[in-house]
Order: structure tokens, then sequence, then C-alpha cells
């Protein structure tokens, strides 16, 4: 009872009027931006044949947007969670709130706009866009689809919210927080997969492939939309996946064309892999428990304000 009395009140503190503000706001930022960016391909999302240029546009875009969602996370949650750590500070002092309380706290606060964002994003973005049209999928496969797709955005959005909480208990100032939450964005920008690609991170940088969040989410995203796609992709003469998808080979009339699905897996060096899906929802998931449990034991060690 004394320890449901403790989490009570701390669910009082990320429940004020400021954490309601910031979700609601950034779920409102979601709608708008799922919708700018999946408009640009309302006149192709029925198309059964793409350019290069579109099929680069779709992947791009997937990239682009759990990158922006990702950074709107953390950047809105390091102030309110600032705000919530100092007043744990000065409840802590007083013997009246423990770390353990504040900690389930937060991440109860939180999941629910997590889960609730990424819906809202992906409720828009996945139907307008058209990335899980396949003419060659039935109606239950795109649900299963969007399902996964939908899944893996939402490990982004909390493990972006999550670590800029941890960030914030982590460190003393809200500007040396603010310069780790960059250097994790940057990581990820580098690192998930688009500009850099898999193929490119060979010999000593091929730990910054495998320790990016970004890549197990990137990969995840793209394999759950493009697996057997039989949508076809046209390949320039000059392109540099003419040679590595056969073209030569695959000509339709004077034309090269190749499943999407095909595109995909040469356009990142054939290591991204549907069979790497369970996989990488097992390392997300082991990403976010070492964030909580990190940001449990640096409420309980660490204390830098007195506010």
């Amino acid at each position: 009872c004394a320890q449901m009395s403790l989490i009570i009140l701390a669910c009082s503190y990320v429940y004020q009027p400021d954490y309601s503000y910031k979700n609601n706001t950034t779920q409102a930022l979601s709608l708008v931006i799922a919708f700018l960016l999946s408009s640009i391909f309302i006149p192709i999302r029925s198309n059964d044949v793409f350019t290069e240029a579109e099929m680069t546009s779709l992947l791009s875009t997937i990239f682009i947007s759990f990158i922006i969602i990702g950074v709107l996370s953390i950047t809105s949650v390091l102030p309110v969670a600032l705000s919530i750590r100092d007043m744990y500070y000065r409840h802590k002092a007083a013997g009246m709130l423990n770390s353990r309380s504040v900690g389930r706290a937060l991440a109860r606060a939180e999941w629910r706009f997590i889960v609730f964002s990424s819906f809202l994003f992906c409720v828009v973005f996945i139907p307008i866009s058209g990335i899980a049209n396949s003419p060659s999928h039935t109606l239950r496969q795109k649900v299963r689809e969007s399902f996964a797709f939908w899944g893996f955005f939402t490990f982004n959005v909390a493990i972006y919210s999550y670590i800029g909480q941890l960030f914030m208990c982590l460190v003393r100032g809200p500007g040396t927080a603010q310069i780790l939450a960059s250097i994790f964005i940057g990581i990820n920008n580098f690192f998930s997969g688009l500009i850099v690609r898999p193929q490119q991170m060979t010999g000593f940088w091929q730990i910054t492939y495998w320790i990016c969040p970004g890549h197990f989410v990137y990969e995840g995203l793209c394999m759950t939309v493009f697996y057997e796609d039989a949508r076809k992709v046209i390949v320039s003469e000059g392109s540099d996946y003419y040679i590595p998808l056969d073209c030569d080979n695959n000509l339709v009339g004077d034309v090269c064309e190749v499943e999407v699905s095909e595109y995909v897996d040469v356009f990142f060096g054939r290591l991204f892999n549907r069979d790497h899906i369970p996989r990488n929802a097992i390392i997300l998931g082991m990403i976010l428990f070492v964030v909580r449990m990190s940001t449990f034991l640096a409420l309980k060690f660490f204390t830098y304000s007195g506010k």
C-alpha cells in the first residue's frame, strides 16, 4: 500500500499540465508530419511500376519519418524530465519519494504517448503513401505488414523518449543532456543504413552499424512492407544497381524492370533481411530494458539539484 501511494504521488507529477501539453503537441505534430511526408506520394501511391528516383524517395522518406519523430520525441521530453527530476530531488530529500516510484511513474506516463503518437503517425502515413500497396499481397498480409511497421515505429519513439529521460537523469544540467541527445541523434542519422549504407560500413566502422538502434528500426520498417513486393522498379542504364541486379537479363523491351523487393535487397547490399525481423525486435526490446534500468539507477544514485 505504501509503495502504491508513492507511485500515485509520482504519477501526479508526470500528469502535470506541462507534461500533458507536451504530449498533445507532439501527437498533433505527428499527424501533420505524417500527412506532409506521405502526401508527396499521392500521385504514385497506386502505381505498379516505379522509377528509381521514386523508389529511392520512398526509402528515404521512411528513414526521414522515424528520424524526425524520434528527434521530436527526445527534444520534447528533456525539459519536462528536468522539471520532474528536480521536484523528485526535493521530495527525495524529505523522504517522501523513492527512485523506484518516480521511475515507474515516468515509464507509465510516457508509454501511452508513445503508443498513441506512433499509431497516429502510421495510420496516416501508411495508407496515404501507399508503401504497403503491393498487388501481390492479400488484405490480411497488408494489415499484418502495417501492424509490424507500427511496431517498429513504436520501438523507435520509445527509445528516443526514454533515452531522453535517461540523459536528463544522468547528468547535471539540460545543456549536457542536450549534447548527449545531439550525439545520439547524429549516430542514428548517419549509421541507420541510408546516409551510410550497410555495405559501406566495413572494417572497424562496422561497430557503428551494430550499436546504432536506428539500424534495427530501419531494417524492420523496410523489410515489413517491401518483402516479396511484386511491384516493379525501372532501373536505368548507368545506375549503380544495373549490374548487381543483372539488368541485361531482366530487360522488358529495352527497359530493365526488377521487383521492388529485389531492388530493396540490392539497395542495402543484401544485408537487410526479412529473417532479421524477430532478432531486431528482441534487440530493440533489450535496448529499452537497459535504458529503463539505467534511468532507475541514475535516479537512485545521482542527485544534482536540491530544487
